[in-house]
């Protein structure tokens, strides 16, 4: 569900940006740390195990094809929305924010 609102912002996004300077934009990457999720965009093959998806994975697929969007495979120990989107312990939270780039006034 994430990587579809995703998709659409990043399309939508990449739209206006080639409106707005007249460049033609590259194709966005998105990185996702589900392997099986990155597998069924990429693979039209798996209708038997895919037959509950409904059309907003397949936009994603649609957007893949045409070469939009690039979908990545990041592992989770380096997937730096998880500090917005988990709780984590001080370690964990200390090493996410070090690699979003953010320091500790205090």
């Amino acid at each position: 569900m994430a990587a579809t609102a995703t998709t659409c912002q990043a399309v939508w996004l990449r739209g206006l940006l080639t409106d707005l300077t007249g460049w033609a934009s590259k194709e966005v990457v998105l990185r996702v740390d589900n392997k099986s999720a990155i597998a069924l965009m990429k693979n039209p093959v798996f209708h038997g195990r895919s037959k509950h998806i409904d059309t907003r994975f397949h936009f994603i697929r649609e957007c893949v094809e045409k070469g939009l969007v690039l979908m990545e495979h990041v592992s989770s120990e380096e997937q730096r929305a998880d500090i917005l989107t988990k709780a984590h312990g001080r370690v964990k939270f200390t090493e996410m924010r070090e690699i979003l780039g953010v320091e500790d006034l205090t």
